[in-house]
């Protein structure tokens, strides 16, 4: 790590391994290994569901904005990231690392995460009807999450 100011961070980044897996890849799309580059991603492989960038903020205050914002930008277009665009204007985030479903809390927003393997079917399907070539899929499922059916 080159910069002072983020030496204090170094025995966080040291406590889990994952983020590492990324170094060569961001390497070999002539990136900078930077220390508030790794701390983003770490934190957002540490968060729980699906955070926004003012979530991310949240954990990590001191980095900018700009910069969190500027980072995930990066990490959507070369994959590392998935962004997930949900009314109001802002978008959540998940590593981009499994095939997944949503189902969407119309009300508050709420995300959770579901499989179901026969979708995975669909994309064959779909390849042989229109000769396509697929790269992925997505499906979302919109409704109402328990909690803000209780608060009815």
């Amino acid at each position: 790590m080159e910069d002072d100011q983020y030496k204090e961070l170094i025995p966080f980044l040291k406590e889990d391994d994952q983020y590492k897996e990324l170094i060569p890849f961001l390497k070999e799309h002539g990136l900078r290994i930077t220390p508030q580059r790794l701390i983003i991603i770490k934190t957002i492989m540490s968060l729980k569901g699906h955070p926004t960038v003012d979530d991310i903020h949240r954990e990590i205050p001191y980095i900018s904005v700009a910069t969190i914002y500027n980072n995930i930008k990066l990490f959507v277009k070369l994959n590392i990231l998935k962004e997930l665009p949900y009314g109001n204007g802002f978008s959540k985030y998940e590593l981009h690392n499994s095939n997944h479903y949503h189902v969407i809390c119309e009300t508050c927003g709420a995300i959770v995460d579901f499989n179901y393997p026969s979708l995975v079917e669909i994309e064959q399907i779909v390849r042989k009807l229109t000769n396509f070539y697929i790269r992925t899929h997505q499906f979302e499922i919109y409704g109402e999450c328990t909690v803000c059916q209780a608060d009815k």
